[in-house]
């Protein structure tokens, strides 16, 4: 069973000020998933130059949510769609709730995921 993981970077991977270390990514990867990264996706270059060989997309033009709902539509066979983020307010500045909650994604916070949350 096959899902699309899609990470906010900002406040959510290791080395962006968040919990959640590559090494997560790539386990998912390596489990046949689809990881990619819906937030600040330069810096996130930046500090891995060999990006492609953790994320599978990302998004460079367009609102989280409009990333969203167009992977599903191109996508439309996977078991599940998991947004990883933050929760504007409270550890984070996005709004990755909404974003995946208007996108019919599923949500899950940043520290969950890093204590295991799937």
């Amino acid at each position: 069973m096959a899902s699309i993981y899609a990470f906010d970077i900002d406040d959510t991977i290791e080395q962006h000020g968040g919990p959640v270390t590559v090494t997560a990514l790539l386990e998912l990867r390596a489990a046949g998933h689809v990881v990619g990264l819906c937030g600040n996706w330069a810096a996130f270059c930046q500090r891995f130059p060999d990006w492609w060989r953790v994320v599978s997309f990302m998004n460079v033009s367009t609102s989280k949510e409009t990333l969203l709902l167009e992977l599903r539509k191109q996508l439309p066979d996977y078991d599940d769609y998991v947004l990883v983020g933050n929760t504007a307010g409270v550890s984070g500045a996005s709004d990755d709730v909404g974003a995946a909650a208007r996108a019919g994604w599923r949500f899950v916070k940043e520290s969950a995921f890093a204590g295991g949350a799937r």
